[in-house]
């Protein structure tokens, strides 16, 4: 058993880094316009929902090539931090090109060890990577560790929980990752000590919110 875990880990972060220099424009680029504001709206929601404030610190998990670099950065300002976090070395490496900033730090880690001490972030952000995660409740428990007293916890999609599993059932490198049932999700948070203030599943959007 464990080795096919294994097996789906390495699976999954070969794709990633395989992937990692053409990411924005597979996902983020507009055909029509050639810019990458296909989910300007999107964005615009999502970021309406989470309350940064200049000098936050703020961990980006999952962030692949840095897509959410720039809401964060306006709203954080020079006076905040910025953990941007990856798995796979190539999607770090490609973001630290496009994002050379003083208070941006670059981490090359699972959600799961997250090397960050604990009570050091005001915002834990999952965005479009909580399926990824190989060991879900290690990542919750680890991520809430990191959070200071009434931080907040944030899961979000541009797609729901049953558009995700769809759209990953026909890739084999992440058939596997699926988001886990509203049930299973709230359990999840939670246990760790997280509090659920929003909680949407919704065609185009997926997002909870939850403090510690």
């Amino acid at each position: 058993m464990k080795m096919k875990t294994d097996e789906i880990y390495r699976t999954r972060k070969q794709f990633f880094n395989d992937h990692a220099e053409k990411w924005l424009d597979m996902w983020y680029k507009d055909p029509a316009t050639g810019r990458y504001d296909k989910h300007e709206k999107d964005f615009h929601r999502l970021f309406s929902l989470l309350s940064l404030k200049p000098g936050n610190q703020i961990l980006d998990v999952g962030c692949g090539t840095g897509v959410l670099v720039p809401f964060i950065l306006e709203r954080i300002t020079s006076t905040g931090v910025l953990y941007e976090m990856d798995f796979a070395e190539k999607m770090i490496e490609v973001n630290r090109s496009l994002h050379a900033r003083d208070n941006i730090r670059f981490i090359v880690s699972d959600a799961e060890r997250a090397p960050l001490e604990e009570g050091s972030c005001d915002m834990v952000i999952c965005f479009s990577c909580f399926p990824h995660f190989q060991d879900k409740e290690k990542a919750v428990m680890t991520l809430s560790r990191l959070l200071k007293p009434g931080g907040v916890f944030a899961v979000s999609h541009f797609d729901s929980s049953e558009g995700i599993k769809k759209h990953h059932g026909s890739c084999h490198a992440v058939m596997h990752d699926h988001l886990p049932d509203e049930a299973e999700m709230r359990s999840l948070l939670e246990t760790a000590g997280l509090g659920i203030d929003v909680f949407i599943d919704e065609p185009g959007f997926y997002c909870i919110i939850a403090t510690k």
